[in-house]
């Protein structure tokens, strides 16, 4: 008989898979509401989200899981639990952001006033899910970038962080002409210093990265790669790409910038994605100040 691993609160537990089906609310206990579907558990209070939001999570999220196996493979747990935990913005004016705890469920919080606020961030989040059992090697700019790779890929949509409908040329080229972008070498070496406080350049800049090695040298150079034990490795870059990292990231930086000088109304758009979208609210790092 053989044994699978499924999600409870604490973590990880063994459950026969000559089993057929077993009660959602022992994956994620202390929620008001649960609903099983093929692949997915999905947990929520009651208020957080109406029955049409419910209808669409569902749907949504099935057609993210399945677009996600196709690019990553199955992944390690039988059912991936998707929390859906109200607001993002807390009464004391904080913000809560999705994540993907170390068990490996998704905890989405609403951004904006209706049920499609939650689900802006579920296909990247869904990638950092299926991985969560590499945990112990992430090299954690390659697992940020791949996330987003594979989201674009899969979600085919740029709505929510951190394009916020705004095309990729005009989001992530408006940080490099106004100087204000950070060396991807530093963003890579510096990760935890430097990911959530740059958070509105270093989403932007790196998964724009990733989306032009993908285009430039193909998908599935970057998929391969992934399947390394540590992902992500320096020396991986030339390995499978052709190109140290330094002349991988020259080249992308120059042919975005050629891009975004092509693009009609590029000032207006750019500043309307500054001034306009919640990239607004988020901090914006500076040379010599906050690296």
């Amino acid at each position: 008989m053989h044994i699978v691993r499924v999600l409870t609160v604490a973590g990880l537990m063994t459950l026969s898979e000559s089993a057929t089906a077993w009660d959602a609310s022992a994956l994620v206990p202390g929620y008001d509401h649960h609903l099983e579907t093929a692949h997915l558990v999905i947990a929520w209070d009651e208020g957080a989200i109406d029955e049409e939001g419910i209808e669409y999570a569902k749907r949504e999220g099935e057609r993210h899981y399945r677009a996600v196996r196709r690019l990553l493979g199955k992944p390690t747990m039988k059912k991936i639990a998707i929390l859906l935990r109200g607001p993002a913005e807390r009464p004391d004016g904080s913000r809560e952001y999705p994540r993907v705890d170390r068990g490996g469920r998704i905890h989405l919080f609403r951004f904006g006033p209706t049920f499609h606020g939650y689900f802006g961030a579920l296909p990247h989040e869904m990638v950092h899910s299926f991985r969560i059992h590499r945990r112990p090697h992430h090299d954690w700019f390659f697992e940020e970038g791949l996330a987003e790779l594979v989201a674009l890929r899969a979600g085919k949509s740029l709505h929510g962080f951190p394009w916020y409908d705004t095309p990729i040329v005009v989001a992530a080229g408006q940080w490099l002409v106004r100087g204000e972008d950070i060396p991807l070498g530093l963003l890579r070496q510096e990760h935890r210093r430097l990911n959530m406080p740059c958070k509105a350049q270093s989403y932007t800049l790196r998964s724009s990265f990733f989306d032009y090695l993908g285009r430039t040298y193909g998908d599935d150079a970057l998929l391969r790669m992934a399947e390394r034990e540590e992902a992500g490795a320096i020396d991986d870059y030339p390995r499978f790409l052709g190109k140290e990292f330094d002349a991988l990231e020259a080249e992308w930086r120059r042919d975005l910038l050629e891009a975004y000088r092509r693009v009609e109304d590029v000032d207006s758009l750019a500043r309307r994605y500054r001034e306009e979208t919640p990239l607004q609210y988020m901090p914006v790092c500076r040379e010599g100040v906050d690296f």
